[in-house]
């Protein structure tokens, strides 16, 4: 589950590259794909893993445990960010001419906005949490209920799935992209996004309650993966015609994409993890790594998007190659300042909690330089 939730942090940085350059003039139909195809799954799945974390923590840690974890990786990190890298991010595109926001134009003024920029869905789980945890104190046969229902309607895929597309379709309905994504110059939510979450938010922590779930879409995963594909072809296929006034405009048809697109969320959630469950449970040291380090490039990442699609835009290469410096580049510079600047300091404690740092050498080395008795 680890390597899932760092999957979402990781994506991000593809998904702004892409972003970044279409909003300012190197558009190309494979930068709206990508963009769209990872969308189908990436922020849904990250609500996924935080309820089941959430859930988890409460069950081993309780209340009090859970609430001071939520604050250090959430609330100080999102205040610090405010304070910090999203100042920064604007500055960059300030000084590098770069759009940040379709609508917006280049940023001008002071960096300093107190605006939740890219870091609006750490706002969104804060308030998820919240809700969650309030949810769990004052009304816990509530909270009971509905993960009971919706273990009954997994349980039952084709009419689970079905009952789930519709409240997702609903929430997506004012969203011409089909993408949950608020405006990143307020604090007040979106109550539609809001809810959309919310969903996925709730099977993760119905995952965690009931791991029989998890067992079974384990055991059906290649099923889910072929149900999932042939969910998210046909809702491409809508989607590329969406804006045409022959179709987009008609309101039948936008529904009918809506619950195919809603299909082919909710059917990949449960692919992807049961394909996890199947193929990532033994630890790996590379995976615990990135997982450690995906927060910090989730962080860090943007103001070094913002530079070097300035960069990349000078040159005469293609969208492709401009894509692909872009998104490495990035995140080379979060891979290299995490060991110096992060994973042992006490901005890493922050994030992810003490790591003890590994020998330089393994212990037979060190048995051949010990002087003999």
């Amino acid at each position: 589950m680890d390597a899932l939730r760092a999957s979402t942090m990781l994506l991000l940085v593809p998904v702004h590259a892409a972003a970044l350059l279409a909003q300012n003039g190197h558009r190309g139909a494979w930068a709206t794909a990508v963009y769209w195809l990872v969308h189908v799954f990436r922020l849904p799945l990250f609500f996924t893993m935080s309820g089941f974390f959430l859930a988890f923590m409460l069950g081993r840690k309780g209340l009090q445990q859970t609430a001071r974890n939520r604050t250090l990786r959430i609330v100080v990190p999102l205040l610090l960010g405010l304070l910090t890298v999203v100042p920064l991010t604007v500055f960059a595109a300030e000084r590098s001419g770069i759009v940040l926001s379709a609508g917006r134009g280049v940023p001008t003024g002071s960096p300093f906005t107190f605006e939740p920029g890219f870091l609006w869905f750490l706002w969104y789980l804060l308030i998820v949490d919240c809700a969650a945890v309030a949810l769990f104190l004052t009304a816990p046969g509530a909270v009971s209920a509905v993960a009971s229902a919706i273990r009954q309607l997994i349980r039952r895929p084709a009419m689970g799935v079905a009952i789930f597309s519709l409240p997702t379709a609903a929430a997506l309905w004012p969203e011409p992209n089909w993408v949950a994504a608020p405006a990143v110059d307020t604090f007040v939510p979106a109550l539609p996004v809001l809810l959309y979450y919310s969903l996925f938010f709730a099977l993760g922590a119905t995952l965690c309650v009931h791991r029989d779930l998890v067992s079974a879409a384990r055991a059906h995963a290649w099923r889910w993966t072929a149900c999932a594909v042939c969910a998210t072809v046909p809702a491409a296929l809508l989607f590329s015609l969406h804006n045409a006034p022959a179709y987009g405009s008609r309101p039948e048809v936008h529904a009918a994409a809506l619950l195919i697109y809603a299909t082919a969320t909710w059917t990949t959630l449960i692919a992807l993890v049961g394909l996890a469950d199947r193929y990532a449970r033994r630890p790996r040291p590379v995976v615990r790594y990135m997982a450690d380090a995906s927060y910090w490039i989730y962080l860090s990442h943007m103001p070094s998007v913002v530079l070097l699609v300035a960069a990349v835009g000078a040159t005469t290469l293609g969208t492709a190659p401009q894509f692909a410096l872009v998104t490495l580049g990035s995140l080379a510079v979060s891979l290299l300042t995490y060991p110096l600047l992060v994973r042992y300091t006490l901005v890493g404690r922050l994030l992810n909690g003490p790591r003890a740092k590994r020998r330089r050498f393994p212990a037979p080395w060190l048995a051949l330089t010990r002087p003999a008795a």
